[in-house]
């Protein structure tokens, strides 16, 4: 894996709290999750947590000590600081995508557009979204944080 800033120990990965920050990771359901979105070769099986901390260079962190940063993977996570990325794994929807129609419109029809797909049965956030978890809430809170944050009123 990459080097970073964050120097880790295989043994500081056996808990639930991200090597790096100290974070409380979330538990991954599935490791396909983890092995699809890493670059080069998949992580050997073990329990994954997600580090969620915007400011920490660690997505995953693994019991049996693997550690994989933004740069081990072939997306960047929109939960990431400094990231106007990806909300919406399956259909590429942005916090930029939000942030553009929300200040043209004072709107954004993105949720639902999401929604319909999924209700289609057109998305694998199981396997693309780096929580292996649906993102509409993730959309819904993204929307509800640029809609204060560029004063829109619904």
């Amino acid at each position: 894996m990459s080097d970073s800033c964050c120097s880790v120990t295989p043994a500081d990965t056996s808990g639930s709290s991200c090597p790096a920050s100290g974070f409380e990771g979330k538990r991954v359901a599935d490791r396909a999750t983890v092995a699809a979105l890493t670059k080069g070769r998949v992580p050997p099986k073990q329990e994954f947590r997600l580090c969620r901390d915007a400011e920490c260079e660690v997505v995953y962190y693994g019991s049996a000590g693997t550690v994989l940063t933004l740069s081990d993977l072939s997306v960047q996570p929109g939960f990431k600081s400094g990231s106007d990325g990806l909300v919406c794994y399956c259909f590429l929807h942005s916090k930029a995508d939000i942030r553009r129609q929300l200040g043209e419109t004072g709107e954004t029809d993105i949720f639902e557009s999401i929604k319909d797909e999924v209700q289609a049965g057109n998305c694998a956030c199981e396997v693309r979204n780096p929580s292996g978890k649906c993102c509409l809430g993730e959309v819904q809170e993204a929307i509800r944080v640029l809609e204060k944050e560029l004063e829109v009123t619904a």
